[in-house]
């Protein structure tokens, strides 16, 4: 599970300050090998967290049933359910289990394996003393949960009667563990810290508990539960599948249009030994809720007596009026996607559903697809025949994180276990609002329809009672724990605010924030988590509403990263982002990434839409340029025939004895058509290609000595140059203002040649630095500009969303080499017709803008 607080701390940092923090060594000190206990105090937050109760309604009707109900029993099981009660909610349980898809080779397995290999699974304590300066270690303690279930003497009793038979084989660690119940009870703490704000000022002490399991970082989680077959865990852990389903019943309130009424949800939560994707850290929980009703209520709330009949077994699951998933709510990081079947009613007839969804409209783009998405979902057959009451839960993604850049070649970042609804690239998700992508699909209507076809192997069903552990609400094996021994050994874990592995883990942005979880820490218990008995969305889990954009231009440099690469993401990345390569990459190549690419759509929330993904522009720019451009008649190819006509017609030139002053260069603006292509990296960041052509006239007229004729020389400069450039703007929105740099590509030679307006011999020069196959590829030019990139209409064609009109005005300084070998500035000709080391051209473009 990603937390709240470092997602929400980082969001505030920008992607690249948190990758320089991570690089300047903010990560735990340990380089090799575990952390220590003193190294993870400073990481920890020196605070306990906060249990979540019950939903009143739950209470109020009874949803475990009623221990003072004369038929009540709680037998088999023992864990504060009605037994009759305890295989209903098994029954829907099962119903509604989820189809996991595996991202690598983690699925959500049972904790309790851990407990039961050998040696057990030990619970550590350590108390340190927070009135102390630094970390300083009062003890150190651990609990075997292996080894509990045995009754415990009261309390006082002296340590030989621990040992009696009466007590057990051993019974000091059920005592322990009773006497830590006592101490963390939920309403009436023994421990100075939990009942009371004020602090003795000698002792502070406060108590980090935790489990440990195998492994410290992603290469020896990697060794200690990944299987020598793809996508398989190590053999031990084969068949350890399981899920954790929680049922509550939460109290909607009435409305003008609504009365009030109930609604049944079950919490299926998910347990990983490890986190290894943006963050890192040991153990995980997450969970996804399906709220459940009869077909014909799922556009309203449920009233008592339909809940009652509902939790007391009335009727059949299926036939005319079946329970069916009513939405689905899945949980990622700190976000909340909802499946809502209800509006626009998923289960109605193709032509019914259809309407409403013409009606609603479109308020995002892509909206519809994913609504019709999210209609698929309930169906388990392409004839919409056979409803489905699974939900199909995506494991884990690849990050696609600036932490990529700090790791080395090699699989890495494919853990994160958050639990996503459909394939894609999620967008504004991870830690600073990074990246994750789920690249693994599954088919539902292909296979459950036909229960003799065997599920891909990346595929776990939970639709299995001896997969499903029914969890009840804390309250009701609390008082139970601190008797029953077997109550103790399986529930405790559900009570005690402990954290889930070793209270630190290597992690890119670990320690940014001293006593601050970025990440990096253990996680708590599902009861600790803001998600428990609260339906989506809820504190700490914002609403995730996105757009559903077509998958061939990514948003930002980090889409394209790949985690196999590691730090070699830098480059590549630079490589397809860099005009032209981007063009090549992202048009160019579209049909062959079209057929070996995994197609999947983006997902962005609305308001991180961006506001262009990529512009076409065209219109024209008049370029001024200088005199030195003039050094082109010096071509060896034109040289030759005008200086030998001029010097006939004017001795004086050759001699040296005429007045340069009199040498006017002829440089007429060039009016060039151009045409962009940008692309658009989030709304700050633009790659530009830019092609432009144009033709002016570049010449020289050389007074005679009667000052009567002109010696006339004309020539066309026939002009083309391809532009890549990186744009910075500063504003969001349609008022752009920019400043952006970049290099290019330019060619040119002078055509239609006349001397005194009669055709030359050679009227054409050479091309200089014209491109081809591997020669003259090297940019020759460089360009600085700034300008203001204003949309005037939105939406303008009918049928076509997102498209936008405007106008752009701009200013560019370029600056190359003139690019003709072995000038010589002829005589008579010097400081007019020179051999410059550069060119400057100024240039004002005006071009219209067509973007999506």
């Amino acid at each position: 599970m990603r937390h709240i607080v470092p997602d929400r701390a980082a969001r505030a940092l920008s992607p690249f300050a948190l990758l320089l923090a991570a690089m300047a060594g903010v990560a735990p000190a340990h380089a090799e090998g575990p952390p220590t206990r003193e190294e993870y105090f400073r990481y920890v937050p020196l605070a306990y967290p906060r249990i979540v109760r019950q939903t009143e309604a739950s209470v109020a009707l009874s949803l475990y049933g009623d221990p003072n109900d004369p038929s009540y029993r709680d037998e088999s099981p023992r864990d504060g359910v009605d037994d009759t009660r305890h295989q209903r909610l098994q029954s829907l349980a099962v119903r509604f289990a989820p189809f996991m898809v595996k991202n690598t080779y983690t699925f959500p397995s049972d904790h309790k394996v851990f407990r039961d290999q050998a040696g057990g699974l030990l619970l550590n304590l350590d108390t340190w003393d927070l009135a102390k300066s630094g970390a300083v270690l009062m003890r150190s303690d651990s609990i075997n949960f292996s080894t509990l279930g045995r009754p415990c003497p009261e309390d006082g009793a002296p340590e030989a009667a621990l040992r009696t038979e009466s007590a057990g084989q051993d019974a000091r660690d059920d005592c322990r563990l009773v006497g830590l119940l006592r101490e963390f009870h939920p309403d009436h703490p023994t421990i100075p810290r939990l009942r009371q704000d004020a602090v003795d000022a000698e002792r502070a002490p406060f108590t980090v508990m935790y489990f440990d399991f195998p492994g410290y970082d992603p290469k020896t989680w990697m060794a200690a539960f990944k299987g020598a077959v793809d996508r398989q865990p190590a053999r031990r852990y084969l068949g350890t599948e399981k899920v954790y389903a929680h049922p509550f019943v939460h109290a909607v309130k009435g409305t003008r249009k609504a009365p009030p009424g109930y609604e049944l949800l079950i919490q299926y939560w998910f347990f990983y030994p490890f986190n290894a994707g943006g963050n890192n850290h040991e153990g995980d929980w997450e969970h996804i809720a399906v709220a459940l009703s009869p077909r014909s209520a799922v556009g309203r709330t449920l009233t008592e007596g339909e809940l009652r009949r509902i939790l007391q077994g009335d009727g059949p699951e299926d036939g005319a009026d079946p329970l069916v998933m009513k939405r689905i709510e899945y949980f990622f990081h700190h976000n909340s996607m909802v499946f809502d079947f209800a509006r626009p009613n998923a289960y109605l007839p193709r032509e019914q559903w259809q309407a409403q969804l013409d009606a609603r409209g479109e308020d995002r783009p892509g909206e519809k697809k994913l609504l019709a998405r999210v209609r698929r979902y309930v169906w388990a057959d392409e004839a919409e025949t056979v409803i489905n009451t699974h939900p199909i839960g995506y494991i884990g993604a690849d990050s696609k994180g600036l932490e990529q850049l700090l790791a080395s070649p090699g699989p890495h970042a494919r853990e994160s276990h958050a639990t996503y609804p459909v394939p894609g690239v999620f967008k504004n998700i991870g830690p600073a609002g990074s990246t994750e992508a789920v690249r693994q699909d599954f088919d539902h209507q292909e296979y459950f329809t036909h229960p003799d076809k065997p599920l891909p192997e990346n595929v776990v069903r939970y639709d299995i009672a001896s997969r499903i552990d029914l969890v009840p609400d804390w309250e009701r094996v609390y008082d139970l724990a601190l008797v029953d021994g077997q109550v103790r050994r399986e529930w405790s874990w559900l009570i005690l605010p402990l954290r889930w592995g070793f209270p630190t883990a290597r992690s890119p942005l670990s320690g940014l924030v001293a006593h601050s979880d970025m990440g990096n820490l253990s996680i708590v218990g599902p009861a600790f988590n803001e998600g428990w008995n609260r339906p989506a969305p809820s504190a700490g889990f914002e609403l995730y509403v996105p757009s559903e954009l077509p998958w061939f231009f990514p948003l930002d440099v980090q889409d394209d990263f790949s985690n196999n690469l590691g730090f070699l993401n830098a480059p590549v990345a630079l490589l397809i982002t860099l005009p032209p390569f981007d063009f090549l990459y992202r048009v160019v190549g579209l049909p062959v990434r079209a057929v070996v690419e995994n197609h999947q759509p983006v997902y962005t929330p609305q308001e991180r839409l961006p506001r262009r993904r990529f512009t076409v522009e065209a219109g024209v720019g008049v370029q001024l340029l200088s005199d030195d451009f003039t050094g082109l008649l010096l071509n060896d190819r034109q040289r030759d025939e005008w200086y030998g006509q001029l010097i006939a017609l004017e001795p004086g030139i050759a001699a040296g004895t005429n007045d340069p002053n009199l040498l006017r260069p002829v440089v007429i603006p060039a009016v060039s058509a151009m045409l962009k292509v940008s692309f658009y990296l989030g709304d700050k960041f633009t790659s530009e290609n830019t092609l432009f052509h144009s033709r002016s006239t570049l010449g020289l007229d050389v007074p005679l000595a009667d000052r009567v004729t002109t010696f006339q020389l004309r020539t066309k400069l026939n002009m083309w140059e391809y532009a890549g450039s990186l744009r910075y703007n500063f504003l969001r929105g349609g008022f752009q203002p920019y400043a952006k740099v970049g290099y290019g590509l330019t060619w040119y030679r002078l055509e239609d040649g006349r001397i005194n307006g009669q055709g030359m011999a050679n009227p054409d020069s050479y091309w200089v630095r014209r491109p081809g196959f591997f020669r003259n590829l090297w940019p020759n030019t460089l360009h600085l500009g700034a300008g203001v990139d204003v949309i005037l209409v939105k939406d303008f064609l009918p049928g076509v969303r997102g498209m936008e009109g405007g106008l752009r005005a701009g200013y560019i300084l370029s600056r190359h080499e003139l690019g003709v070998k072995d000038l010589v500035g002829l005589n008579g000709l010097q400081g007019i017709v020179i051999e410059p080391v550069h060119v400057y051209r100024n240039t004002f473009e005006l071009l219209g803008t067509l973007s999506f």
